[in-house]
């Protein structure tokens, strides 16, 4: 299965960061430990990230993993909080005790989200209870979900 692309992510925001610290691309993939090709392919926009490889290289570079993906705060869903932790859907399920295809249809507003799948899932996030509510009614809400149902 393909990798869906991070959103947000800003190849010419990474090539900024980037020189701003003076690293080369080879001296950012040895301290990420990320290969030089990949970061060549990202900054040439030729592929994007998979958040948790965009999580080292923002974790090498000091900043965090929001300044090189930015999302606009109307357009944020629990897939890209989730990106922005630097988390896979496995890490998120795992911790809140659940399938990754439980916590994908979840993540995509088409489980109902219990109390308890908030209250656990803004502790795996970080986040507040109403933050997350918000953010998966954003998901459940978005054209194509009420149709379903």
């Amino acid at each position: 299965m393909a990798r869906r692309a991070l959103y947000g992510f800003d190849p010419t925001r990474l090539i900024e960061v980037r020189r701003e610290r003076g690293l080369s691309r080879s001296d950012l993939g040895r301290i990420a430990d990320v290969p030089y090709n990949t970061l060549r392919r990202w900054e040439t926009a030729n592929a994007a990230p998979a958040p948790e490889l965009l999580k080292r290289v923002a974790d090498a570079l000091g900043v965090e993993l929001s300044e090189l993906a930015v999302i606009p705060t109307a357009a944020a869903t629990l897939a890209s909080r989730r990106n922005e932790k630097g988390l896979t859907q496995l890490e998120v399920a795992t911790a809140l005790g659940m399938s990754k295809s439980t916590y994908s249809r979840l993540e995509r507003g088409e489980r109902k989200a219990t109390k308890d799948d908030i209250r656990r899932l803004a502790a795996a996030l970080e986040e507040t209870d109403a933050a997350v509510r918000e953010l998966w009614t954003r998901a459940n809400q978005r054209p194509g979900i009420a149709q379903r149902r």
